[in-house]
């Protein structure tokens, strides 16, 4: 049965965002980017404009044969430095979002602190931990798989304007299914120069211009600016070059006074304001290709004095609610496992759009978004415990009851968890209700007993790893698996989550390089949130969202004498990961769904946790779940493995 999940917009998800990708000359931060495409959407995923542009690497261009952009392409192309404004004006005050963001938020950071320029942006968004959160039925998390599930139609694979535009498409999908089901998107706050910002910066730090999101403009657009007429409220303004005002100051004027401000040109823009038309900026060229007025400060500011009475939009505008989304059938995988594709009720239109399209825009203040959903649910079955905020022990032994009954525990509300398991602390969590609305059964620890003496034999269990590549088997702690791949596994991750309703302790993934005698060759072995990659980035950390780090790892380029990769979590300060909860941990190859998970529970008194390790066993390499915490801090666990910690 196909069940259509009704629910208003959610209204902490960011106004805007750019979706971006870069072609470069190679994958390390010292490489150059070669071609950039991005493509501005709003806060319902509907594309406002567009942008692009070729690179001068001023080197060899690279891999030619995936990117396809050979020295005579590149002849006649700007450098970097002649985008970067340009560049800046599409991503100020926007989420970049991308496949694997942290590779092109790294090369693009890069490229602008070679310039000694700001990074215009503070947040971000990948889509592979979006497709993580949101469980879709996937063999792989690539953008070709990505695009196939969704049905969206590639072009010209590693081509940055067509890949900036399929990944559109699959964010505005995504996008709606996670504000059907209240999912929060996987936000990030990195740091420009390193990549991870501490978590503690990322909740504490006040977000500066770049970052801040914009309200809903509750006046519909009146169109372009005439003179004769004057400003009405609703009406989109940009701004470019420097004033005699601060920007800060001119934006706000315009904003109280019910104009829509606008980071970059578009055909819905009606009017620019600067001082310099001639400046030759992005925004002046585009203003002068699309024909929009363009007056000074003084104007504005005379104009600004008697702003015209605008048309409410539609619906409340404080708290808007999005169309149902035009959304393509998913496709699932294997046809024959799950049944044919979803669909909603006949009168939300289920279409495709055309692959070269931007989507229609939802109008604002409509009913609330319908996103389809999987009918068939996984075979096993998907279980959340909710405990009370004194019941850390009980939530343990339960949830271990669950691992051993060969369920698969959930430590976050999804929309794939089918049972809910409440303690008595947590029979007022407002996250039964949602599960409820998502079609899951609710039951008290007795209930949830009794659910097992009914259910039918699942037959003998088998070995982690021994399914297909993606199965995610449960390794409980102390266990072990041999990766695939030999003596050349290749690159692989692990990604380490926690509850999103987190408490405000600070938690930190960190990676010790080891070798035969379990201590690190050197402080460049010591991979944390200040130093997010060995030099030669074999072994990197990055967040993931707000509630998840990832360790990526190398395996087959690692120093032969790196025996062992130890992966590891820490609270700060006094804090201990009683008050941290489960801690769940997903390995897997990159860019692939989960070849084993493991979820470490019941901590009391520890303030570190060892999470796993990557070793290497004979001629190839093996992974164990550790779960062994101790009482004492980073710095101690640190100095055991030969790193000081000041």
């Amino acid at each position: 049965m196909t069940v259509t999940s009704l629910a208003p917009w959610p209204a902490d998800y960011p106004s805007d965002y750019a979706v971006v990708d870069v072609e470069t000359t190679g994958l390390r931060s010292s490489d150059r980017v070669v071609s950039v495409a991005v493509e501005l959407l709003d806060r319902a995923g509907t594309v406002t404009d567009r942008w692009s542009t070729l690179v001068d690497p001023r080197r060899d261009p690279g891999p030619v044969h995936i990117h396809g952009l050979t020295p005579e392409r590149l002849a006649g192309a700007p450098t970097f430095d002649r985008i970067a404004d340009d560049l800046a004006e599409y991503l100020t005050g926007r989420v970049l979002v991308a496949h694997n963001a942290p590779f092109d938020w790294g090369m693009l950071t890069a490229e602008f602190r070679r310039l000694d320029t700001p990074w215009p942006m503070e947040r971000r968004l990948c889509t592979m931990a979006l497709a993580r959160h949101l469980e879709l039925p996937i063999g792989d998390y690539r953008l070709a798989t990505l695009a196939a599930h969704y049905r969206v139609r590639q072009l010209r694979a590693h081509d940055a304007v067509d890949d900036a535009r399929v990944l559109g498409e699959i964010f505005r999908y995504g996008l709606h299914e996670a504000a059907g089901a209240g999912l929060p998107l996987p936000l990030t706050v990195p740091d420009a120069g390193s990549g991870l910002r501490r978590a503690a910066a990322a909740r504490t730090r006040r977000p500066e211009r770049s970052a801040s999101a914009k309200a809903p403009c509750p006046w519909t657009n009146p169109g372009r600016l005439d003179l004769g007429v004057g400003l009405i409220q609703g009406m989109r303004v940009a701004f470019t070059g420097e004033g005699g005002r601060s920007r800060e100051e001119s934006e706000r004027q315009a904003t109280e006074a019910g104009l829509y401000v606008a980071t970059s040109v578009s055909g819905k823009t009606s009017v620019l304001v600067t001082n310099d038309a001639g400046s030759g900026s992005g925004k002046n060229r585009k203003a002068a290709h699309l024909g929009t007025p363009v007056i000074d400060e003084a104007t504005f500011a005379r104009l600004l004095a008697r702003v015209l009475p605008g048309t409410p939009v539609a619906g409340p505008a404080a708290a808007p609610t999005v169309a149902p989304a035009v959304l393509p059938a998913p496709r699932t995988e294997p046809e024959t496992d799950r049944g044919p594709a979803s669909v909603v009720g006949a009168a939300d239109a289920i279409q495709a759009p055309a692959p070269a399209e931007a989507p229609s825009a939802p109008p604002s203040g409509a009913a609330p978004v319908a996103v389809p959903r999987v009918p068939t649910r996984p075979t096993v079955r998907q279980v959340l415990v909710l405990q009370g905020r004194d019941e850390h022990g009980e939530g343990g032994r339960v949830r271990q009851l669950v691992l051993d009954s060969g369920a698969r525990l959930r430590i976050n509300l999804t929309s794939t968890v089918d049972t809910v398991v409440v303690l008595p602390g947590a029979a007022t969590d407002p996250r039964i209700a949602r599960a409820r609305a998502f079609g899951a059964v609710c039951l008290t620890e007795a209930q949830w007993h009794a659910s097992l003496a009914d259910a039918p034999e699942s037959g003998p269990r088998a070995e982690p790893g021994s399914g297909p590549a993606g199965t995610g088997d449960n390794l409980p702690r102390g266990g072990t698996v041999p990766l695939p791949g030999g003596a050349d596994p290749g690159r692989w991750t692990l990604n380490a989550s926690w509850a999103w309703e987190r408490p405000d302790e600070d938690i930190d993934i960190v990676a010790f390089l080891l070798d035969e005698h379990e201590r690190v060759r050197g402080d460049a072995d010591f991979v944390f949130w200040n130093q997010p990659a060995t030099p030669l980035e074999t072994v990197a950390l990055d967040a993931s969202g707000p509630a998840e780090q990832t360790v990526t790892l190398e395996l087959d380029v690692l120093p032969r004498d790196v025996r062992r990769v130890v992966i590891a979590a820490s609270v700060d300060g006094a804090s201990t990961f009683a008050a941290v909860g489960p801690i769940e941990i997903d390995v897997a190859p990159f860019q692939a769904t989960s070849f084993v998970r493991s979820v470490l529970d019941a901590a009391t008194v520890e303030r570190v946790l060892l999470l796993g390790t990557f070793y290497r066993h004979g001629a190839g390499w093996k992974f164990r779940t550790e779960g062994q915490g101790y009482a004492f801090d980073l710095a101690a666990l640190a100095g055991s493995f030969g790193v000081e910690i000041a």
